[in-house]
């Protein structure tokens, strides 16, 4: 059954009104009518089922047939970010990095950064990155969208963000990064910052800083992986070690 967001500030008592571009959706490309159910959800949350009692061609009336929580949402707090890349893949990240359930999405520039917009077309491209995010809401099942922060400086990005419980920097195959294996005596770890690189990667310089401020410095393993490849498998490594992908729970259930 199809998902569409509306506003939790306004929750519906029994009667919700669809506008926007949802509408032409639902009528045109669905082409769903009165009668016909459709799922509803809020960024409190709540989700709704939803039938169609009238469908014009600037707003669909639906009547709220029941409301239960959705469980959807990671306990853990993983905020992945991104050296910037070029403008298709970073929309692509987003949307991934969305589907795996990451609670944030920091954008940077780091040394080796090939992409270098002015910061009106920074702006431009983070209401996409929102837009995006709210997109793959309605097909992974989530209900919360990542926060989707300012463009940083990579400098700027070490030093703002000490309050997680673990935070890594991905490196290519160093023979003293840190092992997956040793991981698991960080304890209880519900809030996670991993950094993945440009696609010529991070310069010792950047690995070092990050390293003397806090930083575990991890290998995806043996391969050469492209930045917008290593992202989404640091996002699902992650989410499977410390998350809800299958991984260790243990992690998160101890008290």
């Amino acid at each position: 059954m199809r998902r569409f967001f509306i506003n939790g500030a306004h929750a519906p008592s029994d009667r919700v009104i669809l506008t926007g571009p949802d509408v032409r959706h639902i009528r045109t490309v669905l082409r769903l009518g009165p009668g016909e159910k459709i799922l509803l959800f809020d960024d409190e949350g709540w989700q709704y089922q939803a039938q169609i009692l009238d469908s014009a061609p600037r707003a669909i009336t639906l009547s709220i047939l029941s409301k239960y929580s959705a469980i959807a949402e990671s306990r853990l707090e993983l905020t992945i970010g991104q050296a910037l890349l070029r403008a298709r893949k970073m929309d692509r990240i987003v949307r991934q990095l969305t589907e795996l359930g990451a609670f944030g999405f920091i954008p940077f520039l780091a040394g080796r950064s090939v992409p270098r917009p002015d910061p009106g077309r920074l702006a431009e491209r983070r209401r996409r990155w929102k837009t995006i995010a709210r997109e793959a809401l309605k097909q992974c099942g989530r209900f919360k969208s990542p926060h989707i922060s300012p463009v940083l400086l990579f400098r700027d990005l070490i030093f703002s963000h000490p309050s997680h419980d673990l935070r890594i920097i991905f490196h290519g195959c160093q023979s003293d990064a840190t092992s997956w294996q040793h991981l698991e005596s960080t304890g209880k770890t519900r809030k996670v910052l991993a950094l993945v690189g440009p696609e010529g990667g991070f310069t010792n310089e950047e690995v070092k800083l990050a390293v003397d401020s806090g930083f575990m410095c991890i290998s995806l393993g043996p391969r050469i992986l492209k930045s917008d490849t290593a992202v989404v498998a640091a996002g699902a490594i992650v989410q499977h070690a410390f998350g809800d992908m299958g991984g260790a729970q243990k992690c998160l259930d101890k008290d």
